[in-house]
């Protein structure tokens, strides 16, 4: 169940990045999302996603991690620490034993996506409360 959070609240004041290969869950989750949040960049490959990041400082990433025609997500993860230590980054993969660096991201999603729990996982990432 949802609970009622900044993120219920003020979705809208949200810029979300999505780092994902998959046409159809890019399309989906851009679905889902375009509605929710103030801005939403999709990256179709982390190196696309990099200059996102640099082009625009989006509040939160969800980055998927086994990315076969690019770099995997655990280099892009790597890389956007190198840029910004505090950015909220959420992991979601059905690969989720690829993350190599589980302590460079706020939380773990394995697909299918719940998007409820997403975004009761998006409120936790945006207010600090990282999953133990």
């Amino acid at each position: 169940m949802l609970k009622k959070s900044k993120i219920i609240e003020d979705l809208r004041n949200i810029s979300l990045l999505i780092v994902e290969d998959g046409e159809d869950i890019i399309r989906i989750m851009d679905n889902t999302f375009k509605a929710l949040v103030k801005n939403i960049y999709l990256a179709p490959d982390p190196a696309i996603g990099i200059e996102l990041y640099k082009n625009h400082k989006s509040d939160i990433i969800l980055t998927d991690i086994r990315m076969p025609r690019a770099k995997d997500g655990n280099d892009f993860i790597q890389n956007i620490r190198d840029i910004d230590s505090n950015i909220p980054i959420i992991v979601v993969s059905a690969y989720i034993h690829d993350l190599q660096k589980r302590d460079l991201v706020q939380f773990v999603m394995e697909k299918p996506i719940d998007f409820l729990e997403l975004i009761n996982m998006i409120d936790k990432a945006l207010t600090n409360d990282k999953e133990s």
